[in-house]
């Protein structure tokens, strides 16, 4: 009964919101959510808040034909990683409620409660075990998602990098998946800039498919591998104004290898003579 009296409640405020909105401005605010949905995971536009990985209930989301109600739909992280839930779909609520629909155990890990799309709600979890979590929207219960949460670790002098793929990836499971980079060597206070140079090569030909640099602000960087096809790498974000996930998009192959080198090459936005770096190698494979 008070979920119902909520939901109620929702609709006829954010009917009452449209009323008096002007036409134009609902128009603006539409398209800017249909744009954000468009990057592909990165929501730069959001304000920052207290979480590594953004996932968007997509405009439209309310809509059994949509094709997504949760995007990214299936994410693979790390142990510890924070996401983000949040509701795009202007002027419906929605829910992130764990477990799958009709399930006994449905919201017994985590349950947003009713998130009302305007003001743009965030709903956060911190994955504190491993396993597979499914979760869906009690309101819209069509559509399931989940989030693999795996404690894999590689270990280094310089480095530690949480592997959301485990040891090995397996594409065709995961086709995305999030490493936590983890430099011991120095201070993460959550302000001071750390710039990051991530090289990517192919482990086959041992040629570079990727090289860049992205800078937090004084914390570990939350890098996303996102398999994609076609011959362009391209990368994105972070996923808030000024924190969250970046992403590396590439044709991945199954049944490969991959050397990832790691260093910090800034601190405070000064150069470092002596560079801490780690190199790792990250098999891929197909069940």
């Amino acid at each position: 009964m008070l979920i119902s009296y909520s939901f109620q409640k929702i609709v006829m405020v954010t009917k009452h919101i449209l009323l008096i909105l002007p036409i134009s401005l609902a128009l603006t605010i539409h398209l800017v959510l249909t744009e954000t949905f468009a990057q592909q995971g990165s929501m730069a536009t959001l304000q920052n808040i207290d979480a590594t990985y953004a996932v968007s209930i997509v405009p439209g989301a309310a809509q059994k034909e949509n094709i997504y109600h949760y995007y990214p739909p299936q994410i693979a992280v790390p142990i510890g990683t924070t996401v983000g839930w949040f509701n795009n779909d202007f002027g419906q609520p929605h829910t992130v409620t764990s477990g799958q629909p009709g399930a006994a155990d449905s919201g017994s890990v985590f349950n947003s409660g009713i998130m009302p799309a305007f003001p743009v709600r965030s709903f956060e979890y911190t994955f504190s075990q491993p396993g597979n979590f499914s979760y869906y929207c009690i309101i819209h219960p069509w559509r399931v998602a989940s989030v693999s949460v795996n404690d894999a670790q590689f270990n280094g002098e310089s480095f530690d990098i949480g592997l959301g793929s485990g040891a090995t990836w397996d594409i065709s499971t995961n086709p995305r998946v999030l490493l936590d980079i983890t430099p011991k060597l120095a201070v993460l206070d959550g302000v001071t800039p750390i710039s990051y140079n991530v090289t990517i090569n192919d482990g086959e030909t041992n040629k570079t498919i990727f090289s860049n640099i992205f800078t937090t602000g004084g914390k570990s960087l939350p890098l996303e591998l996102v398999s994609g096809e076609g011959n362009e790498t391209r990368s994105y974000g972070p996923d808030f104004t000024t924190t969250g996930a970046y992403h590396v998009q590439s044709d991945f192959k199954k049944s490969s290898s991959y050397s990832i080198s790691v260093a910090v090459v800034a601190y405070n936005d000064r150069p470092i003579d002596r560079q801490i770096v780690a190199t790792f190698n990250l098999p891929t494979t197909t069940s």
